[in-house]
């Protein structure tokens, strides 16, 4: 026990935070709100047991009197240039950290130490790390319980690198696809992604922090934190798949009613995350960053929120759109509650701000707190350093391996069978075509690490191979996902490759693969246009069509007269009713990560019976746009003039190779719920998975309602001819909405709808 207040675990961490507060010097709170380092640029590897610190992290260091937070120390990509000959290995990692916490105590006045964080929107993107499918993927699973197992895995690989945080995308949602970061959506719902956000929570904080109490309120030894639980910062907040036109950072023009009614319940799923990263884009003109109402007021205030906001990557600087000078942004970030920076030079500025008066010293105080109670509920001051993992690190990825294969089979979404699939073993030749095919960087979506010589044999080609063992299994390109140029000879090969082929497996899309020899801004995101790639931050299209020749190259494979499963490898939806026409089969694969390959070649085979249901209304094409379900039942034609205005397939869609049908929807009330229950059947012959969808219509006000809104899902697994009952027990506080006078209010009644089926209810004043 050390000698201060602030040392002493017997105390509560409010208690211990304000005794350390008090003791600091203005620079050293400075310091604490600052995340100004790009983590790998702090150190230098000389051998795989020597490194060296650099000169731009001691200064960085010395200048705050110690460090807030260091990010991305293990991140590894073409941005970072950090490969596996100047990157750090994974099981190696927590020297580094322990490395660094060493020295950043022992130049701190009061041996604070830092906190590590790393991005992890879908696995770890660090040397090694294991890469789940996409956020789009994982939503058409439908399964939030797989989302938490998932997380609780990352967790324990991050905990075991000495990661304290942990950015996970959870809070966008895509209502527009041609942006680019459409991938990182679980899809266009808010309940859907709040329910996944909970789940993403869940899985990596277990109950470290809970709305039943402040978590300041508590001792160190009463939290008791375990080893694999970290912290979680969800992003972004918010409502960055509104921007106008699907432009990255674009403006946002959704008034109080449409935040209200969409935002508000995903809002509330970040309750007990220990961070939120604000968001590039503006709501009606306000940057988020300096977004008081939405961060002090909703998320603090209205919602109980106890953790900390972290500014999204040099965001701070682009406040000089508004105002004249960075005292100025820092001042204004300040009060909106921003706590934490990420690589601005905004916040550097603090001192001089408080200094000339500008800035509130109060302001920073409390920024400062929550970032240094954050550090107290982690175990930090008590136990900054990491152990040796070495001895479960092995078994832990072993784990996660078959988890992610469950994910990535469960994110895959059947659009269309004429019964070729699940393929016959008996085929004697199998063409494997497409630019997608046989390339492990094509399944794994942006934000992905580079991938050992081992991992980049996991194609679709190859593991189609492996799956039909005894059949000739053939590979051609065919085209490359965008280029036009000098296509020709490659659609030739591929059409001579299939001309003997008793089946053609088409693996077309779009690609978030980058490379070393790209361009990026200081933020991370793409400058420099890959010319195969199409997706990911900064990556926003016009178009929904497939790009390059890939429609060439269907076209001429159709006219061999041989069956076709085209399979979709995107991280957005695309105009794909061409597709549909030329395939017997189409099986969209979104990006599926590591195991994706294996996924989509047992689905082939038929060991995984694919049970993804869409989790975005997909498009005809880009003309139609928006199509996202939840749209006001306004008092309009829908159709266009020239084409439909429904989607090309509703939300909720997917086949499956058995067939379920619904009976018996019973709806009953209770004072402060709704009991839904109804019977599901699997009538064919092999086993499945159904997500069961409970939406409603909301009845009454006098403001126009939606068509339908999602309020309740649930994953079964059924034998043949099993059925089961399914039971939903809705609280009437989500039948509200906000009427003419901004009241948020419950319904007058509602519809329930599962499939088919519907019954309308009244409540009784």
């Amino acid at each position: 026990m050390g000698n201060y207040p602030y040392q002493n675990p017997e105390r509560t961490i409010r208690e211990r935070v304000r005794d350390l507060l008090d003791r600091m010097s203005l620079e050293e709170k400075v310091g604490q709100v600052n995340q100004h380092l790009y983590g790998w640029e702090c150190y230098e590897k000389q051998s795989d047991d020597q490194i060296l610190f650099t000169d731009k992290f001691k200064e960085h260091v010395k200048w705050g009197g110690g460090i807030g937070a260091l990010y991305g120390l293990f991140r590894a990509d073409p941005w970072s240039k950090v490969g596996f000959e100047n990157g750090i290995a994974p099981e190696k990692s927590w020297k580094l950290v322990n490395q660094i916490q060493e020295y950043v105590i022992s130049q701190s006045r009061w041996n604070i130490p830092a906190l590590i964080v790393e991005e992890c929107p879908h696995g770890h993107q660090g040397l090694g790390g294991v890469s789940y499918p996409t956020n789009i993927g994982r939503g058409n699973s439908f399964n939030s319980e797989l989302i938490k197992q998932s997380s609780q895995l990352m967790a324990r690989e991050l905990a075991a690198k000495g990661v304290h945080l942990a950015l996970v995308s959870t809070l966008d949602l895509v209502k527009d696809p041609r942006w680019g970061r459409s991938e990182e959506c679980f899809g266009e719902d808010p309940i859907l992604a709040s329910k996944m956000s909970e789940a993403v929570v869940a899985g990596f904080q277990g109950d470290l922090i809970s709305e039943e109490a402040s978590y300041l309120d508590q001792t160190v030894a009463e939290i008791n934190r375990r080893p694999e639980q970290i912290g979680v910062v969800l992003k972004h907040c918010i409502a960055q798949g509104e921007a106008l036109g699907g432009h990255n950072s674009g403006t946002v023009t959704i008034g109080n009613r449409e935040f209200n009614d969409v935002y508000l319940p995903l809002l509330a799923s970040t309750r007990n995350a220990m961070g939120v990263m604000a968001a590039y884009n503006d709501v009606d003109g306000v940057p988020c960053h300096i977004n008081g109402q939405l961060f002090q007021k909703t998320l603090r205030e209205q919602l109980g929120y106890q953790g900390i906001v972290m500014a999204d990557g040099i965001a701070l600087d682009r406040l000089q759109d508004v105002f004249a000078d960075k005292v100025n942004s820092a001042n204004a970030a300040l009060k909106a509650g921003v706590d934490l920076s990420l690589w601005d030079e905004t916040y550097l500025t603090i001192a001089e701000g408080v200094n000339t008066h500008i800035i509130s010293e109060e302001n920073l105080n409390e920024a400062c707190a929550r970032v240094l109670g954050i550090k107290f509920l982690l175990g930090l001051f008590d136990d900054p350093f990491i152990k040796d993992p070495s001895k479960t690190f092995s078994k832990l990825i072993s784990e996660s391996k078959a988890l992610n294969l469950k994910t990535a089979e469960e994110s895959l979404t059947l659009l269309k069978n004429n019964g070729i699939l699940p393929l016959q073993q008996s085929m004697k030749k199998i063409a494997v075509v497409g630019p997608n095919a046989d390339n492990i960087y094509a399944l794994l979506g942006d934000y992905s690490a580079p991938q050992t010589s081992d991992m980049q044999k996991q194609t679709i080609f190859r593991e189609i191979q492996k799956a039909f063992a005894a059949t000739e299994v053939v590979y051609a390109e065919g085209c490359e996902v965008r280029n036009k140029q000098n296509q020709q000879e490659k659609i030739n090969t591929a059409v001579a490759a299939c001309q003997d082929a008793e089946g053609i497996v088409l693996v077309l899309g779009g690609s978030s693969a980058r490379n070393f020899d790209m361009e990026f801004l200081n933020n991370g995101a793409v400058s420099s246009k890959g010319i195969n790639m199409d997706s990911g931050e900064n990556v926003d299209v016009a178009s929904l069509t497939l790009g390059g020749q890939q429609l060439a190259l269907l076209k001429k494979l159709h006219e061999l007269g041989k069956p076709i499963v085209t399979v979709l490898i995107q991280g957005r939806t695309y105009d794909i009713q061409e597709v549909e026409k030329l395939s017997d089969a189409v099986l969209v694969g979104w990006f599926p990560g590591q195991e994706g390959g294996a996924a989509i070649a047992r689905t082939l085979q038929g060991i995984n019976n694919p049970s993804g249901r869409l989790s975005v209304s997909y498009p005809r094409n880009t003309e139609q746009l928006p199509v996202y379900y939840y749209q006001r039942a306004a008092s309009k034609k829908d159709d266009y003039y020239d084409e439909p205005g429904s989607p090309l397939h509703e939300f909720g869609y997917g086949l499956s190779y058995t067939s379920f049908s619904y009976e018996n929807l019973q709806v009953n009330t209770e004072s402060d719920k709704i009991i839904i229950s109804l019977t599901v059947r699997n009538d064919g012959e092999v086993a499945g998975k159904e997500s069961v969808l409970l939406f409603v219509r909301l009845f009454g006000g006098s403001v126009i309602q939606r068509h339908k809104q999602l309020k309740e899902f649930i994953k079964i697994e059924l034998a043949p001819r099993e059925t089961t009952e399914v039971t939903f027990r809705l609280p009437k506080k989500a039948l509200c909405y906000t009427d003419l006078d901004q009241v948020y209010k419950q319904a007058d009644g509602c519809r329930v709808m599962v499939k088919h089926l519907s019954e309308e209810i009244y409540f009784a004043d």
